[in-house]
């Protein structure tokens, strides 16, 4: 069974949920909740900067594969990072409104 890039994409938000819910729970200042979002504006900026062709004189059509590539991956962890936020706002902040 081979791995196609639609199952790499579902792990990678997988994993970007289950970091940044984890930031989003244990960390008390809202800085530190933000590094996984940080992480994804460095990794967007990058990909439109290889796009771009900011990097030198390279293959152009290289530098836009792997922008491309770099796109689909941080697509996919900016939906598991908006995810994560969905639960921690939504779930997570209500039942401590509950519980009070």
């Amino acid at each position: 069974m081979g791995w196609n890039l639609i199952t790499v994409m579902c792990i990678i938000g997988i994993l970007m949920f289950a970091i940044q819910l984890i930031f989003c729970v244990a960390a008390k200042r809202i800085t530190i909740k933000f590094i996984p979002v940080y992480i994804i504006l460095f990794a967007a900026i990058l990909a439109a900067a290889l796009y771009l062709g900011v990097f030198g004189s390279g293959s152009f059509n290289a530098s836009q594969i792997l922008a491309w590539l770099l796109a689909m991956v941080t697509g996919a962890a900016i939906v598991g990072d908006v995810l994560a936020w969905v639960v921690y706002v939504d779930v997570i902040k209500r039942r401590a409104k509950e519980n009070k």
